[in-house]
């Protein structure tokens, strides 16, 4: 009987020293201990090279705080994991991993500017119009406004879909509105039980992100989020989205993404 290939993904941030030579002679030291495969990728660069290739993954022009994953496949993948667990988080900023199985909580390495919330609805069976009143009843709980009502949030989400389909495709759709309603950004992340139709001819989704701006909004709340809906299109980008069970994780690429939008402008 044939073992199933065991699969691993550890997330990290580059540290401020970046990935000299020397630290990547050591990945490749690592990585050559186990019969497994780990490959670097570099989720800030859309890059990605095998671990036991120091001088590709140099090519890649790495950088301090680029976002990464060491993605590991074989046998002794869990084993693997274990010990390259212990290089990311001694060069870098370990987000996920090893036997850190929960994300650390974003807001221990990304600032954004701005106040924000962020709600996850993992491995939803809702469909399109249900997932958006779920959107709407999260941001209006959180509001706590008289004015801002799950009704009145879902007809500003109803009729910007009726104006023309937010799915981006690649997977991915981009519900997204801006009102007076709400008071600071409201960021909604699910991922779906089944691929969903949209009710686009761009295809069927299996990411839902959604975005509430307050209006009038301020100027790093249009760089941030235009720059995001433009990696969107993306099809490496919102392959990262998919291949990542964890909504932990989407919401750090997301963040994350919102992040170096506003410090490369």
């Amino acid at each position: 009987m044939t073992m199933p290939t065991i699969s691993r993904r550890i997330t990290f941030l580059i540290g401020e020293e970046g990935l000299p030579a020397w630290k990547l002679n050591r990945l490749k030291t690592l990585a050559g201990l186990f019969r497994s495969v780990t490959v670097f990728c570099n989720l800030s660069q859309r890059n990605a090279a095998n671990a036991e290739q120091p001088i590709r993954i140099l090519s890649l022009s790495s950088r301090p705080n680029d976002l990464c994953q060491l993605l590991i496949e074989g046998n002794d993948a869990e084993l693997a994991a274990m010990v390259l667990t212990d290089f990311a988080a001694e060069h870098g900023t370990l987000v996920c991993g090893g036997k850190r199985a929960k994300a650390t909580p974003t807001s221990a390495f990304i600032s954004l500017p701005f106040p924000y919330q962020v709600y996850q609805a993992p491995q939803s069976n809702l469909d399109k119009h249900a997932l958006l009143a779920e959107f709407a009843l999260r941001v209006a709980d959180n509001e706590n406004r008289e004015d801002t009502t799950q009704e009145a949030l879902f007809n500003a989400l109803y009729t910007r879909e009726n104006v023309s389909s937010t799915c981006m495709g690649n997977g991915v759709a981009l519900p997204h509105v801006m009102t007076p309603l709400v008071s600071q950004i409201h960021v909604f992340i699910a991922s779906t039980a089944q691929p969903l139709d949209w009710l686009s001819k761009r295809g069927e989704v299996t990411r839902v992100i959604g975005v509430m701006l307050p209006k009038p909004p301020v100027r790093e709340h249009i760089v941030a989020f235009s720059t995001f809906s433009q990696q969107l299109l993306d099809k490496t980008f919102c392959r990262y989205l998919e291949e990542n069970t964890s909504l932990d994780i989407v919401e750090t690429i997301v963040l994350h993404s919102l992040e170096t939008a506003l410090t490369n402008h």
